[in-house]
């Protein structure tokens, strides 16, 4: 046993650690563990305590308080596509790590079971959130140093999750300087480490990572892993010569040639030779065509001032406010993965396909069909805004049509043959030009708002508004993307100019209900109801406006009248699984559990995986008395955000009810972890350790509670209860 779960096996070694698998046969829980045991100074005095010589004593010290700080750093880390670390534990003479046990296969493991590498535009899906998670983890200050196809695991749902960072690994780097005498710790991954990671100053650097994560590439594309560094400094020395073999040559999938250059940078010897950061080495993969083709700048470009579909390309995921245990949502821009983030409150939203889309480039020549005849065939759609496509991309001068295309472009036609009626062809030169302009920075921007460069997509808005001072909906998207970021004033700004350049439109009806949104943020909800009026009065059957309308009637707890918006929406769009969650929601409000879990029920026959549906049938479930059924739909809830707070709560709420206090204590905890004010969560602690019959810790664990809330009666209640004074 260690810290009370039950080591079923060994996962892996190295020269610091061993990481095992445990499971807690009273929650089930399942867990990683990672063990401080350095080789070569650690030995066993029985099955589980850890001994030293009195010689390392010291240095065993130091390593195990950076251990525990590495553990403390890890633990503040929140991406859903990194391995979370949930606790560490001193005992036994060492300390463990603790983390969540991440179900699926390695990259390494699915690699080895194709019969070929995957074709470039297969990895996108697995590569580009590894991006990701790297940019977040080095912005926190923390250096991955273990990045391998061993390291990266692939969930059931496809996925990825980079694990096992190598905190021991630099603590090792620097063992070797403090102990007594020289030993080895297995500080390097053959193939995979850069040369630096064995050097002795144990330095770190983001271009440890890009090393890393280049050579992971690498093995993908090749079928096998790159010269390890080590050989190539020893061949460097003694031939006069690096023996690592270039990707373009290695690689058993066509790739190209700028793209395999990028990877062999990254891989240089010479840390300063490689790019300074992720996001730089992600560039250098994403690199596009700086010409356009030929057919495609022959083509005329208007501007369009009032397209039949409102302006944006944006798919939806959703977004919540704050209504006990469930909430009611709308759609926003994903960052990544839409339908496992949290849900998000107050973003601007539109309809999809409600923008012009970035413009799409047709030209091919002889030199680029096989390219273009790859990218179809290898399904590079699914990857259409990742650094690997976007290269292809970039290499052909084609971009894939999207279905919005043919009818913009059939827009833009109809609107040169109506300027060539009205105006003399010296005239239409002197108009279109300026247009055609603003439109392709317009396109820019809104292809940079896709991939969530939103300050560089303001710009691009803002360059193509100041060559068309009327052009609205550069104006509306770049209030989408000042509200990304956060200045909700300046979305608000561009919001209210759109308006007063067509405020009577049906498209105006776009920019009222995403200015409704901020005056809903600002607490001003009468103004955000005009909006919201103004815009179903240009619209009357805009699903998003009565659906918005929905959510400011439950912010007043008219509950009937929410109701009858919801339903409204769905009469419109019978698929939209967000008015059934959001009516369930209301339903639940209004005491008729009943038609919540109906409406839950319909949600996700739509959304198998609609987070706020699953912990709001978990909640009706609970109050028709059915445990079993709401747990599920937790714990359901939870794989797909493992740090929802509702669903937490809503576990442990069960929990308490079946009588499990340790799974409840547990539940709680994770709230208490994720949000350390959340009032509720040391109430259920108190409640779990009284059910334990642990007196005296539940006592402080309700007074705490009453310091972060003084209404909690249930809270005042136990400590009557027990006899304790509030």
């Amino acid at each position: 046993m260690i810290t009370g779960y039950e080591v079923v096996r060994a996962i892996g070694a190295g020269g610091f650690g061993i990481t095992y698998e445990g499971f807690n046969p009273i929650t089930e829980r399942r867990v990683a563990i990672k063990e401080f045991f350095p080789r070569g100074i650690a030995s066993r005095d029985d099955a589980t305590r850890i001994a030293y010589s009195k010689q390392d004593g010291e240095v065993v010290s130091w390593a195990l308080k950076r251990f525990a700080d590495s553990a403390n750093r890890l633990a503040k880390l929140k991406h859903p596509n990194i391995i979370e670390v949930l606790n560490y534990v001193a005992d036994n003479g060492t300390g463990y790590m603790v983390m969540e046990h991440v179900e699926g296969q390695t990259l390494e493991d699915w690699l080895k079971s194709r019969p070929s590498p995957p074709q470039l535009s297969e990895l996108g899906p697995i590569f580009d959130p590894i991006f990701d998670a790297l940019e977040y983890v080095h912005a926190n200050g923390v250096i991955h140093r273990d990045i391998a196809p061993d390291n990266i695991m692939i969930r059931a749902d496809g996925r990825p999750v980079l694990i096992d960072f190598g905190a021991l690994k630099l603590i090792a780097h620097q063992t070797l300087a403090h102990g007594p005498s020289p030993k080895s710790f297995g500080v390097l991954k053959a193939n995979y480490s850069p040369p630096e990671q064995g050097g002795d100053s144990g330095s770190v650097d983001p271009r440890m990572d890009v090393y890393s994560l280049a050579a992971t590439i690498y093995r993908t594309l090749a079928g096998k892993p790159p010269m390890d560094a080590d050989k190539r400094k020893t061949d460097t020395a003694l031939k006069g010569q690096d023996s690592y073999i270039p990707l373009a040559q290695a690689a058993q999938v066509p790739v190209p040639a700028e793209f395999a250059s990028a990877i062999d940078a990254a891989m240089s010897l010479r840390p300063k030779e490689r790019p300074a950061t992720v996001a730089e080495f992600r560039a250098k993969l994403a690199v596009r065509a700086s010409e356009p083709s030929t057919a495609a700048s022959n083509q005329p470009a208007t501007r369009i001032i009032q397209p039949q579909k409102p302006m944006d390309v944006t798919a939806p995921i959703m977004q919540s406010a704050s209504m006990p245990m469930t909430a009611y949502s709308e759609p926003v821009p994903p960052p990544y993965e839409p339908q496992s983030k949290p849900a998000d409150q107050g973003q601007p939203y539109t309809p999809p396909g409600n923008a012009a889309p970035a413009a799409k480039r047709s030209g091919i020549s002889i030199a680029n069909i096989a390219a273009v005849v790859f990218i179809l065939v290898g399904g590079a759609a699914v990857l259409l805004h990742r650094p690997l496509v976007n290269f292809f991309e970039g290499m052909t001068g084609m971009r894939i049509m999207s279905r919005e295309e043919p009818r913009q472009q059939q827009q833009q036609q109809q609107q040169k043959q109506q300027t060539q009626k009205q105006v003399s062809p010296r005239e239409e030169k002197q108009t279109q030009q300026p247009a055609r302009d603003a439109n392709e920075l317009f396109r820019r921007g809104n292809d940079l708002r896709q991939r969530g460069n939103y300050r560089q997509a303001i710009e691009e808005y803002s360059d193509a508004i100041r060559l068309d001072a009327k052009f609205v909906n550069a104006y509306i998207n770049r209030g989408l993307s000042y509200h990304r970021i956060g200045d909700r004033d300046r979305a608000f700004d561009d919001y209210s100019t759109a308006i007063r350049l067509d405020s009577s439109s049906k498209d105006a009806s776009i920019p009222y209900l995403n200015r409704a949104i901020v005056w809903r943020e600002r607490g001003n909800g009468e103004r955000a109801f005009e909006d919201i009026e103004n815009s179903l009065r240009l619209d009357p059957k805009f699903a998003l406006a009565h659906n918005t309308k929905g959510n400011l009637y439950l912010d007043r707890r008219e509950y009937d009248r929410a109701i009858a918006s919801y339903s409204e929406v769905i009469t419109i769009d019978p698929k939209y699984a967000v008015a059934y969650a959001n009516r369930g929601t209301a339903h639940a409000s209004n005491r008729n559990p009943q038609r919540a879990l109906e409406d839950f029920s319909s949600a996700l026959r739509l959304e198998p995986r609609n987070l706020n549906a699953l912990v709001g049938r978990g909640r009706a479930y609970e109050d028709l008395n059915d445990p079993d059924r709401a747990l599920k739909d937790f714990t359901d809830a939870l794989g797909i955000d493992r740090a929802s707070v509702n669903a937490l709560l809503g576990r442990g709420r069960v929990n308490l009810t079946r009588r499990d206090f340790v799974a409840a204590y547990s539940d709680f905890s994770d709230v208490a972890r994720v949000d350390p004010k959340r009032a509720l969560a040391r109430e259920g602690r108190g409640l779990a350790l009284e059910g334990l019959g642990r007196r005296d810790d539940a006592i402080r664990e309700f007074r705490e509670a009453l310091k972060l809330d003084s209404n909690l009666s249930r809270s005042r209640e136990a400590l009557q209860r027990l006899g304790a004074q509030p």
